[in-house]
């Protein structure tokens, strides 16, 4: 795998880890854990090869670790909430227990219910998508921060300087 390779997997296991279950809330902070994976993945890669990359190289990284980072989240987040552990539950719950008292009784079992059926598998991953392109968004920021904060030697693109040219004669 390449230096680049692993620098985008890196940092896409950081973004799954932060964007699953109770740890996904960071996201709620303008997506904190993606932009924190794809600087990750930025940091890895200027630090194994003493570069200095440019914007645009830090934002393919980002992106690309946001969106590998994506998918494995939506996974990982589909397996916990299909097992009782994700974090939907919990929220149901504390959204319930706001309402109690707010709303009329009648209402709060019509939210109840609704809540009660969830929603189907299709429409967790067609949101799960949209989701995906705002990581993506999110994670081409935190690569070209990651750009302009982690630079380690010389951009790919340096060439020696010319040699001097032959004295005259």
């Amino acid at each position: 795998m390449s230096p680049k390779g692993q620098s985008i997997l890196l940092g896409a296991a950081v973004v799954a880890l932060l964007s699953t279950s109770y740890l996904g809330f960071i996201n709620c902070l303008c997506c904190a854990g993606v932009i924190a994976g794809a600087m990750v993945a930025v940091w890895h890669y200027t630090n194994t090869n003493s570069l200095t990359i440019p914007a645009g190289e830090g934002a393919v990284i980002g992106l690309s670790a946001a969106a590998l980072g994506g998918v494995i989240s939506l996974i990982l987040n589909f397996l916990l909430i299909s097992i009782g552990l994700g974090a939907e539950a919990a929220m149901q719950e504390f959204a319930l227990d706001f309402l109690a008292g707010r709303v009329p009784p009648e209402q709060l079992e019509e939210i109840e219910a609704q809540m009660a059926a969830g929603q189907s598998a299709g429409a967790y991953f067609v949101n799960g998508l949209c989701g995906i392109v705002i990581f993506v968004i999110f994670g081409a920021i935190g690569g070209v921060i990651g750009a302009s904060v982690f630079k380690k030697g010389p951009t790919e693109t340096d060439t020696p300087p010319p040699a001097p040219p032959p004295p005259a004669l």
